[in-house]
């Protein structure tokens, strides 16, 4: 995947050479992990910038559940629950850790769990399908209980590992009721059991402010993490004032999620290195069919705007090859999604050029995106501007500006007229494509789409269908061929994860929607623990760019 850039360093090399101006360029090996500071190193901190649902990784760094999301086959590990088990298919019993404290340093008893439990059973989030689940808690003892519910549905634990639990004091005076971005920290404090406590701001999706710190939490259930003291996010940065300052400043940014059009930059900073995976995000270029433009009502239209693009192309010259070619707006990189790609043949009829002129000559569509997608605009740009298609942009650098928009259009509020919209759909629900099918759910907030009684007969099959069987191989398939030749959305290639890191900073990427602040390390060569001496010139050399999981090269 790095051929290309490794032609074009080749390149540079004969030029520098040549020149007799500096040395020839060449690369060195990451030997970060051979200096590893000393876990909480007093004076260890980084900074990172956070684009896309900073609500939810933040969540996720200053929050516990019973279980929580993983880079596993299950996708979840043990979180303060430290064992399960499913009697049948309504009835769970769970089993506690020991010794669990709230980030107050109070004693996290079978009362809070209770408690917690039957809050948000009322006030419960607005995402999936769990908030018309009735279900009992039901104590067994002081480390043990059950949940019953009333009905069946196999989203449950998928569902679980967003439940977070918070002291009564917070829930009592912030009342952190659940809603379609589900629920969070809405203020700064010690209120929750994550391995981060938020010291300063907040992130709730569509409010944030625009940094936020977070400060280690000494009673975290798990004493190999966090590793770092302490972490400032950015939520709202000119993409480009961004690369700068992770490429060109050191101390300004230690990690950030990058256009795939920088990574030339980031190759050649004296501070930062590439890190590449594979992932299970996605780009959601949604069709606004409830007050847009009024030819995108027709799904000919919409048709011939995917048929327009050429998948192939995006992905070799925008995406830089950082990703797939995917036959659906879901991720190529689900493996249900995989399988029902090969397994499965298309049904499409395939539009003439002369239709596809005809359809979307003279076509106006008014763009809502965030800056940072604005090097994928330029390439769809340029393939519709063929067909006589033209574009009109409105900029943001704020995921929040993208929120108020679209989490207002389903009830035709809006205060922006937009036609298509881009939101960076990272996969929160891991392996689930629900990250994506929950777009289609027409009584939603987060749907653009007008009724489709099938799509939701679809989803609620889909609900209460069991994982890994045949059954659940069809619904998917039936809500992806659903989608697809409905033509909801504007289809691009699937991505990978590309990362501008700081060369003192270790950082492993899972493939889903959670970046593990509390994993990640640093080194004695840090800026934050060198202080004031001079970074080593042999460390300022150009790091081999490194690929977390070689499957993305296949």
């Amino acid at each position: 995947m790095f051929r290309l850039i490794v032609i074009i360093l080749i390149f540079l090399n004969s030029l520098i050479a040549s020149s007799n101006i500096v040395p020839a360029f060449e690369f060195r090996e990451d030997d970060s992990k051979n200096r590893v500071a000393m876990k909480l190193h007093p004076k260890s901190h980084i900074n990172i910038f956070l684009p896309s649902i900073p609500y939810s990784y933040i969540a996720k760094s200053t929050n516990s559940g019973l279980i929580r999301s993983y880079d596993n086959k299950r996708g979840w590990v043990y979180d303060l629950a430290k064992s399960h088990k499913r009697v049948d298919d309504y009835t769970y019993i769970f089993t506690l850790r020991d010794n669990l404290k709230f980030q107050n340093g109070e004693n996290f008893t079978m009362n809070d769990i209770l408690y917690n439990l039957e809050f948000f059973k009322k006030n419960p989030f607005l995402y999936t399908n769990i908030d018309k689940i009735d279900f009992d808690i039901i104590k067994l003892d002081e480390k043990r209980f059950k949940i019953v519910l009333k009905q069946k549905y196999e989203m449950f634990l998928t569902d679980l590992a967003r439940v977070y639990f918070y002291t009564k004091e917070y829930i009592q005076k912030y009342n952190p009721v659940g809603k379609e971005t589900g629920t969070a920290n809405k203020i700064a404090g010690a209120f929750g059991m994550g391995p981060y406590i938020l010291k300063e701001g907040f992130a709730i999706g569509d409010e944030q402010t625009e940094k936020l710190e977070l400060v280690a939490n000494p009673y975290y259930w798990n004493k190999d993490f966090p590793k770092v003291k302490r972490v400032t996010v950015y939520t709202q940065l000119d993409v480009d004032d961004a690369i700068k300052m992770i490429t060109k400043q050191e101390g300004k940014l230690d990690l950030m999620p990058i256009p795939f059009n920088k990574k030339l930059e980031v190759l050649l900073s004296k501070y930062s290195k590439l890190i590449v995976s594979k992932s299970t995000d996605n780009f959601v270029i949604f069709f606004n069919l409830i007050n847009g433009n009024k030819k995108l009502k027709n799904q000919k239209v919409r048709q011939a705007l995917n048929q327009a693009l050429n998948q192939e192309n995006l992905l070799n010259f925008v995406y830089k090859k950082e990703g797939k070619v995917s036959d659906f707006t879901a991720s190529i990189n689900y493996d249900i999604v995989n399988k029902i790609s090969k397994k499965y043949k298309l049904n499409d009829t395939k539009l003439k050029e002369e239709k596809l002129h005809r359809l979307l000559e003279g076509l106006e569509l008014k763009v809502f995106t965030q800056d940072r997608f604005m090097f994928l605009f330029k390439g769809i740009e340029f393939q519709l501007k063929r067909y006589g298609v033209k574009l009109i942009y409105d900029i943001t650098t704020s995921e929040k500006d993208i929120y108020k928009q679209l989490l207002n259009t389903n009830k035709n509020k809006n205060t922006k007229q937009w036609d298509l919209l881009i939101w960076g759909d990272d996969d929160w629900y891991y392996q689930n494509p629900w990250t994506v099918f929950f777009i289609y759910e027409t009584n939603g907030a987060w749907s653009t789409i007008n009724k489709d009684e099938k799509m939701q007969e679809y989803i609620k099959e889909f609900f209460i269908t069991k994982k890994d069987t045949l059954e659940y191989e069809q619904i998917v398939r039936k809500i992806l061929f659903r989608a697809r030749d409905m033509a909801y959305t504007l289809r691009v290639p699937s991505l990978n994860k590309v990362f501008a890191v700081n060369k003192e900073v270790i950082f492993k990427p899972y493939e889903g929607g959670i970046i593990p602040l509390w994993e990640i390390e640093i080194t004695n060569e840090h800026w934050s623990i060198r202080g004031d001496k001079e970074y080593k010139s042999h460390l300022k050399k150009a790091i081999k760019p490194k690929r977390v999981n070689d499957e993305i090269n296949k």
